[in-house]
């Protein structure tokens, strides 16, 4: 909903138009405007095409505006600065977008809490704004407010010069609640713009366009803003309430645009919430009981007491502090007054359509949300039920992380609330993509696809970790061993190449279970992210479930796979991984691997078809075998597969379901496989947990010539085969070295000594 009272923070600020983009209006919204125009009708350059770069826009959007330029030029994004060159000295190029200022007041001025867009309510209604020295919000104010076209704004904050280089910083385009102004989170302002290139989108209070209209903006706006062959500059939303859902569809529909979210009390329960039924009632109010509305409401806007501590210094004697505060409170109360002006009985009424609009187009595209996520909620929010909300999208939102915070639905406004060092706490603000394979330009992709994807940060890595993956870390303690191309064995994983295309093969371990902390332990030691050949029966459920819009949840495990750059295994997205030169983990032996009969620990099952072996070669893939063990010993079979087939009724109606429902991992060639794989899991009794132990053995270099040689594919075959087994017997015999291999001595152990891991057997 996002009907904010401003609590600014300290130094003044304002804003710089961006430019517009064209939109189809309804007639009441018809208003002159001073802002540069859209380049629609017959008085209007030609609209860019999407896609051209900023400097084309601003100049067409220019050449449309009346009346001599007010402002200074903006700071040119990587694109612009890209495609500009030296013509950006032109005439065309140098003229400057018409400037939108909107003062965000320091503690000493008499404007110390004011409302987003008070001084855009009072030159609405003719009033004077703040003092003398406030003329040009003035005019900007009342530009905005008799403005038609959506547009996105830069602040001015002292300290930040307009010009100064932000090419190099990540971007963070703002949507704000349903306001409008961009300005509802100004205390956020001056730490967001040390870190990010930072635009806000602004909507004048005339403006009629659909929800799917200010989509369609927002999306041009990126297209032309987002260099594409600039890979490596993160692009962020930040949505706060009405902005939320805003943000929800932008990313849904530019996944090669976008590649963080952070949502803030998005109203994507409007639903929910009193509003549907209460919105249209206040909007029907005689004007006086209207304009009291916001005193009735103050509570539930937001949290008076936390708002107007905003301008408190900590730092000064408590008789100063409870001065500040009370000032701030005496202060907050006029502004109150603001919102029936910011918000007008028409205003609030379309609104409130624009939330039942986006509602309804963003409810069914959650589940399929590829962005990661930053997901603040307040416990607090009396405005929509934010707090029940937060744990219902991250069950939706497949890579979302939940935070909950003590405030209001303001939150963005509150004293204690700092959004960009929170960011950074998690591990969600990064500078710097870090793509899982080297990438020379943006592309739409998606986790579960072979794209190229971002890996994630060790923030997001410790959150799984301490998540999902605790409770395995914790009893397995994992150790982890490579072979350098001597032949000396060391620990860590410092001696696995970083060759790329890269493609490790292993044997299969019971239920697979030793996945998360490989692939953690990978990515801590080597910065590599595995990206699995896994069984389409983890991901079927995860997938149709989500298309049936059942509880994406039933599949976490699946969800998490793709999330660390898991793909269902299959020639064509190996070829792709492998073109993409990527680092792939692959077990052979499938799930007959996974899920052995008794006394077949450690055994492998590999084809007798050599490939994997061909399709490596074929890119000139490094192959690096290696061998894994613990888990097997970690169960008593109380019945394996064979046994359960054997059941009466109950076995067949197994086996049935099995060949008819789950798809078969093995296709083509690999399908006349001598190996028999049902997806038939066995019945196992687990015993204590046992310690995971790695294993990476030399090297195995291809070259495209050994594709073309099958007698030397068996070979390159034989040899990888024949060095992981290597490796289960060197870790079975060597872990018996180990005085920590039993898990009551090493959780002592790792107790004792404040979670430092337990050492292992030495070193030959």
């Amino acid at each position: 909903m996002s009907l904010y009272l401003c609590a600014a923070g300290n130094g003044k600020s304002s804003l710089q138009g961006l430019g517009s983009a064209s939109v189809k209006t309804a007639p009441d919204n018809a208003t002159p405007s001073k802002l540069p125009k859209a380049s629609t009708g017959k008085d209007s350059k030609a609209k860019p095409r999407a896609g051209q770069n900023g400097a084309s826009n601003r100049a067409a959007t220019q050449s449309a505006k009346t009346g001599p330029s007010q402002s200074t030029s903006r700071p040119q994004s990587k694109a612009t600065a890209k495609n500009n060159g030296a013509s950006s000295k032109s005439p065309a190029a140098s003229s400057k977008p018409a400037e939108a200022v909107a003062a965000i007041p320091d503690k000493g001025s008499d404007r110390s809490i004011v409302m987003p867009s008070t001084a855009a309510a009072q030159a609405a209604s003719g009033a004077s704004v703040g003092n003398a020295g406030s003329a040009a919000a003035t005019r900007a104010d009342r530009l905005a407010s008799a403005g038609t076209q959506p547009t996105f704004i830069i602040p001015k904050v002292p300290g930040f010069h307009p010009e100064r280089p932000v090419a190099h910083m990540p971007l963070m385009l703002y949507l704000p609640g349903i306001d409008g102004t961009g300005m509802a989170a100004s205390r956020q302002f001056p730490n967001l713009m040390a870190s990010f290139d930072f635009r806000a989108f602004s909507v004048p209070l005339s403006d009629r366009t659909p929800f799917t209209g200010l989509v369609d903006i927002i999306n041009a706006y990126l297209e032309a803003e987002v260099d594409v062959d600039d890979p490596d500059r993160p692009v962020y939303l930040l949505g706060e309430s009405f902005g939320g859902v805003l943000a929800l569809a932008v990313a849904a529909a530019k996944t090669d645009l976008v590649d963080r979210l952070v949502l803030v009390n998005p109203a994507t329960s409007y639903e929910a919430s009193i509003w549907p039924r209460l919105g249209p009632v206040l909007a029907k109010l005689p004007d006086a009981a209207y304009t009291a509305i916001p005193y009735a409401l103050s509570p539930v806007l937001g949290n008076p007491l936390a708002l107007a501590a905003v301008n408190v210094d900590r730092s000064a004697s408590l008789p100063t502090q409870a001065a500040q505060y009370a000032e701030g409170l005496q202060k907050l109360i006029p502004q109150l007054g603001y919102l029936s002006k910011i918000l007008p009985p028409a205003v609030l009424q379309w609104k409130l359509e624009l939330l039942k609009q986006g509602n309804a187009v963003v409810k069914p595209l959650l589940p399929n949300i590829q962005q990661r996520v930053f997901l603040l909620a307040a416990d607090n929010d009396l405005l929509i039920p934010s707090k029940q909300e937060g744990p219902r999208l991250k069950n939706l939102l497949p890579r979302c992380r939940l935070k909950v915070l003590n405030g209001s639905h303001a939150l963005l406004q509150e004293a204690d609330v700092d959004l960009a060092q929170l960011m950074k706490d998690v591990g969600f603000y990064v500078t710097q993509r870090c793509m899982s394979a080297p990438v020379k330009k943006r592309a739409k992709s998606s986790f579960g696809s072979a794209s190229p994807i971002e890996k994630p940060t060790i923030g997001e890595l410790d959150y799984y970790a301490e998540g999902a993956l605790n409770n395995l870390k914790t009893l397995q303690s994992p150790v982890f061993l490579s072979t350098a191309e001597d032949g000396e064995v060391q620990q860590g994983c410092g001696a696995i190449p970083l060759d790329r295309p890269l493609l490790l093969v292993s044997n299969h371990q019971t239920y697979a279970l030793d996945i998360g902390p490989l692939i953690e332990g990978l990515l801590r030691q080597t910065g590599l992210l595995p990206r699995g050949l896994t069984h389409p029966a983890v991901f079927q459920g995860n997938l149709q479930q989500r298309k049936d819009k059942a509880d994406p949840q039933s599949n976490v495990f699946g969800s998490l796979l793709t999330t660390f750059g898991s793909v269902e295994v299959g020639g064509r997205n190996f070829f792709k991984l492998m073109q993409n030169g990527e680092c792939v983990l692959l077990y052979p032996g499938g799930v007959r691997e996974a899920y052995k009969m008794r006394g077949e620990e450690y055994k492998l099952f590999w084809p007798k078809q050599p490939e994997f072996v061909r399709m490596a070669a074929r890119f000139g893939a490094t192959i690096v075998p290696f061998g894994g063990v613990g888990l097997d010993d970690g169960f008593e079979m109380l019945l394996d597969p064979s046994e359960i087939r054997a059941i009466p009724v109950l076995g067949k109606w197994l086996e049935t379901n099995a060949k008819n429902s789950i798809p078969p991992a093995r296709r083509g060639i690999s399908q006349k496989s001598d190996i028999e794989e049902l997806f038939i899991q066995p019945l196992p009794l687990p015993k204590l947990p046992q310690r995971l132990y790695f294993k990476f053995q030399r090297p195995i270099r291809t070259c495209p010539e050994d594709a073309k040689d099958p007698a030397k594919t068996q070979q390159i075959y034989e040899q990888a085969k024949r060095s992981c087994e290597d490796a289960i017997s060197y870790l079975r015999v060597n872990r018996e070295k180990d005085p920590y291999k039993d898990l009551l001595p090493r959780l002592f152990y790792e107790r004792t000594w404040g979670g430092k891991q337990a050492p292992t057997f030495p070193l030959d």
